[in-house]
């Protein structure tokens, strides 16, 4: 959605709120600012909704459902590769304006364009995999027994309007990977902007109408954190909105949930994470302490699938720590966070941490800009410190020793969380036997913990979320199977009969 200037709103371009293919119009609406967390000055301003133009937009998504729910697999798929193509022509755009709206580095942002794309060109492919079935029938439904024929086949069906609610980290790869699944199953859309990266969001919704997605089929609106939860319940408990896709955190996921408890609405949830690095004594542990530093502090540690805690057999632990530390010194400066505030909540966590008992491998709670903590390691952590089973969203990790595997495998299942773990091993079978038995929904051997491919399924599991995403997978969470009984004519029934 582009632009729109009113001087007499906003000195700054205004993001309206897009709504059946046309900016909603500025009366009666609050504008907000979005800022860089680096220079702390404005870029722009958005709308914030309210529940009336939520409803609008859920009005626009339902009218355009009556005609999106008959096309053809085949026409999804078309218009999904073509919005594959126009993310790819566009990527610096959308690059420059995640970098600028959520301080994230320059091949962060390039690596969200890239894999985003790839996802929707996945999914796009995965429409090919929407097939029903047509089961046996052994007896008549009529309660007699009688073993008389018929058909029964079992369709899928979109399941109706989907509000999409994408997070601000992963800006590109998440917001496509929701957007692509509900539209390949058929299904319009509700998307409720990230208010810190509505711009970037939207280049994406561009690329989708640049391509021939129908006015109506993809609505977006974003709204102020203060106005967020009114304008969220009056989407969710709409009559014509089936389904809800939210990635975000534990806490924001919770409540989401219960409104969606409240309207009898299911929930797809990818949630925060614990993330653990299991270190076998028979890893490389020069790799592994890469593979690890690295994980831990990506993107300002702000990744849901972030390496949180390094958990290491105590026969290399020593050696293993030294890797680590090396391999940490060597990321001097881990980027930036989203706010001031991100900042601030990741070295509080380490202060409490250090408070109550902790010691620094490296770093420590210290600051190299106001938006910026110093990558760290923490070790000799107190169950009662937060950052035991709280997600910094920092560049930070925590060091445990493990006695043997046993015993790792029960400190890396210790968490609320169950998004993704690592296993280090030179030995695949002695991963494997670790591996399946950690509570994670991705399990990567020698391998980062933020790490997914396009074409496999992912999901949270515990308190990291409900579903799957990614290709078929993704795109089922989205229809509904529907079993069509063709019953005989001839013969008795019983009710009839009687």
């Amino acid at each position: 959605m582009p632009f729109i200037t009113d001087p007499t709103a906003s000195p700054l371009p205004i993001l309206p709120l897009w709504i059946n293919g046309a900016p909603h119009p500025l009366t009666a609406h609050t504008l907000f600012p979005v800022t860089s967390s680096i220079s702390n000055t404005p870029l722009h301003s958005a709308v914030s909704a309210t529940p009336s133009s939520a409803t609008l937009a859920c009005d626009a998504a339902a009218t355009a459902f009556s005609s999106w729910r008959n096309t053809t697999p085949t026409h999804r798929r078309t218009l999904l590769l073509k919005a594959a193509d126009r993310i790819a022509a566009r990527a610096d755009d959308i690059a420059e304006s995640q970098m600028a709206e959520t301080s994230c580095p320059s091949p962060f942002a390039q690596f969200n364009v890239k894999q985003g794309e790839a996802g929707v060109r996945e999914i796009a492919a995965a429409t090919s995999e929407l097939r029903g079935s047509v089961p046996q029938q052994a007896t008549r439904g009529d309660g007699s027994g009688e073993d008389v024929g018929g058909l029964t086949v079992v369709i899928r069906e979109p399941v109706g309007v989907v509000l999409v609610i994408p997070p601000w980290n992963g800006a590109v790869i998440l917001p496509l990977r929701a957007m692509s699944m509900a539209l390949a199953a058929g299904c319009t859309l509700v998307v409720k902007a990230s208010e810190l990266c509505p711009r970037t969001h939207s280049l994406l919704l561009e690329c989708f109408e640049e391509a021939g997605f129908p006015k109506g089929v993809i609505n977006m609106i974003q709204a102020r954190r203060e106005d967020a939860a009114p304008v969220v319940e009056a989407i969710i408990s709409h009559k014509a909105v089936r389904k809800v896709d939210f990635i975000g955190s534990a806490a924001v996921g919770s409540k989401v949930g219960q409104v969606c408890a409240k309207y009898l609405k299911p929930i797809l949830m990818e949630l925060g994470g614990k993330g653990p690095a299991v270190v076998l004594e028979d890893a490389h542990l020069e790799k592994a302490a890469f593979f690890c530093a690295m994980g831990a502090v990506l993107d300002h540690g702000q990744v849901c699938f972030s390496t949180e805690r390094i958990i290491v057999h105590k026969a290399v632990y020593d050696k293993f720590v030294e890797f680590l530390v090396g391999a940490m010194k060597k990321i001097p400066n881990a980027g930036d966070a989203v706010t001031r505030q991100s900042a601030t909540h990741a070295y509080d966590v380490l202060k409490d941490a250090e408070d109550k008992g902790a010691k620094f491998l490296l770093g420590g709670p210290e600051y190299i800009t106001e938006t910026s903590l110093k990558p760290t390691l923490v070790t000799n952590v107190s169950r009662e410190a937060r950052i035991w089973d709280e997600e910094t969203f920092g560049p930070s990790a925590s060091v445990y020793v493990a006695e043997n595997d046993e015993d790792a495998i029960a400190k890396a299942n210790d968490s609320a969380y169950g998004l993704s773990a690592a296993v280090h091993s030179t030995s695949w079978e002695h991963a494997y036997n670790v591996a399946k038995r950690l509570e994670y929904g991705q399990v990567q051997i020698n391998n980062m913990t933020p790490s997914d491919c396009p074409s496999v399924p992912i999901r949270g599991v515990k308190g990291s979320g409900w579903g799957q995403s990614n290709s078929i997978w993704g795109i089922h969470e989205f229809s509904v199977e529907k079993a069509v009984y063709f019953h005989a004519s001839g013969g008795s029934n019983i009710f009839l009969d009687h």
